[in-house]
């Protein structure tokens, strides 16, 4: 077990509430003030910080090895920035509706895609409990960013299909990002192998378990620092926990399986294991609606967990896109 607590990554992803124009209109404001002093140094610090990465999400990866290569192995919605792909989608539709109507049909499906494949513009690792007990909790931690720059088959992530949900990153596809695959050695994290991936349970009932990092215990407390600080790095610090249960529903053509255990929003993109194996990746939990409600749905503790042969194909991709990078 303790194979796996070694290979699994919290992420937080952080994207910004505030528009970039809106943000550089109340900048100028800010600036003006400061000039004027109507505010000191330390409070238009503070200001400028407000608006710029302070929506955050969390979810679980996975460290692998595979061919020599490095990866975080996820869920797609952990990776996928929902909330400024929406925006950037309703900006798009209003643009195109400046051109003729012939042209609309291809700007909209081009825009969509875009929209489907935006990954957060910034991710941070969380750091352990650990890290915080033996002082070892650095500002100047490795973080990725612009991980959708460039050409879309050139980039270092390779989302699945939204229905699938399971998404790569390559670790040593950039410079930059092997520092991130650096820092995880030097903190103690351990790699899985391609040879630990198997495609799905052996069957239903079957004993399985998952480590991650639901918010609501694994995230033990907060450190206090400056705002400037908290725009590149986690405030957090936290321990994965786990979870058992067996293999509750399960069919050969389906891409997906139910699980009798406890998820929680949190566990996304962990690792789900059967007897020292990799046998699926954690999508998410099913609803009710509440009875005498339209509005309000709980949570039951059930997890859909995405069969894993679909990762290699994947990470295949990854790696193609690799090579033509060269």
């Amino acid at each position: 077990m303790n194979k796996w607590k070694k290979a699994v990554i919290h992420l937080e992803c952080a994207t910004d509430s505030e528009h970039f124009y809106d943000r550089m209109k109340r900048i100028d404001v800010l600036r003006a003030e400061l000039s004027d002093g109507k505010i000191t140094e330390d409070q238009f610090t503070e200001a400028m910080s407000g608006g710029s990465r302070d929506l955050r999400y969390h979810g679980t990866a996975i460290f692998l090895e595979h061919d020599g290569g490095r990866y975080l192995l996820t869920a797609r919605h952990v990776l996928w920035n929902e909330h400024s792909a929406k925006r950037e989608c309703q900006e798009e539709i209003q643009r195109c509706n400046q051109y003729p109507e012939h042209m609309r049909q291809s700007m909209l499906e081009s825009a969509k895609d875009r929209a489907l494949n935006q990954i957060f513009n910034i991710i941070f690792r969380v750091p352990s409990f650990d890290e915080l007990l033996h002082n070892n909790l650095s500002t100047d931690r490795a973080f990725l960013m612009n991980l959708g720059a460039g050409v879309s088959w050139m980039t270092p992530y390779t989302f699945s299909s939204p229905d699938l949900d399971i998404a790569v990153i390559s670790l040593d596809h950039r410079n930059g990002d092997s520092r991130f695959a650096d820092e995880l050695i030097a903190k103690g994290y351990e790699p899985i192998l391609s040879s630990d991936i198997a495609d799905a349970p052996s069957g239903e009932g079957v004993e399985v378990f998952t480590v991650g990092f639901p918010s609501s215990t694994a995230l033990l407390g907060q450190v206090s620092q400056h705002p400037a600080l908290t725009n590149w790095s986690s405030t957090y610090f936290s321990l994965p926990t786990y979870s058992f249960g067996r293999v509750s529903m399960l069919h050969e053509a389906l891409p997906f399986y139910w699980t009798d255990m406890s998820i929680y929003p949190g566990n996304s993109g962990g690792p789900i294991i059967e007897d020292d194996k990799l046998v699926g990746i954690v999508s998410g939990q099913p609803t009710i609606q509440v009875e005498n409600s339209k509005d309000l749905k709980i949570r039951i503790p059930f997890g859909k967990i995405i069969k894993t042969q679909f990762l290699l194909d994947l990470i295949q991709i990854q790696v193609q896109k690799g090579k033509r990078d060269v």
